[in-house]
């Protein structure tokens, strides 16, 4: 770059500098710009994933969700929680203790082997049929109703009516499982 502005060369360069540093500064902001931009756009965008079960519309946000993602969520836990036979009981209770809170993990999963231990040595098998599920958002609990058919060396043992109650939170769009447990009978305490 040759600037021939004055008649003096030194006054030339020190223009030529002005000029350039100008340049540097204006690219400067303009690469602070476009970053912060950027970083906006990455923030603000969303992704939507739709599993071949789900036939309805689900969301997601922040600590809130819709009925159908707790529905689904529901069946998909008591699913591996209850129905189970002494093949796929451990691995099952394995996928269940992802989605369980970090603080009731270890209960949990002690708990959980000790039952994957009794199945298998018993030889076990049960299912559960659900017939509804009751979505208390003020509690954050969901209360799901239905058949338990339990099975001891293919005999039935028991079929009974059950109701589960499922404590949950809803943490940056993601399902944590806090609690899950059968409600007592009318005549019975709350157990912990």
């Amino acid at each position: 770059m040759n600037l021939d502005i004055f008649l003096q060369k030194s006054s030339n360069i020190f223009a030529e500098n002005r000029l350039l540093k100008f340049v540097v500064v204006a690219l400067g902001i303009a690469v602070v710009i476009n970053t912060a931009g950027l970083f906006m756009a990455l923030n603000s965008q969303r992704v939507i994933l739709v599993p071949p079960v789900v036939n309805s519309k689900i969301s997601v946000s922040g600590d809130k969700a819709s009925d159908e993602y707790l529905k689904e969520f529901a069946r998909y836990i008591l699913n591996l929680a209850l129905t189970y036979n002494p093949v796929n009981a451990r691995s099952q209770f394995s996928e269940l203790l992802a989605v369980y809170d970090p603080a009731q993990f270890q209960a949990s999963r002690k708990e959980l082997y000790e039952l994957a231990d009794k199945i298998e040595n018993t030889k076990a098998s049960s299912a559960f049929y659900i017939q509804s599920i009751i979505n208390d958002t003020e509690k954050r609990r969901l209360e799901v109703t239905g058949t338990k058919k339990t099975y001891m060396v293919d005999q039935k043992a028991e079929d009974t009516l059950k109701v589960y109650l499922i404590d949950y939170r809803i943490e940056n769009g993601k399902f944590i499982l806090v609690r899950l447990y059968e409600k007592p009978a009318q005549g019975e305490s709350k157990g912990a």
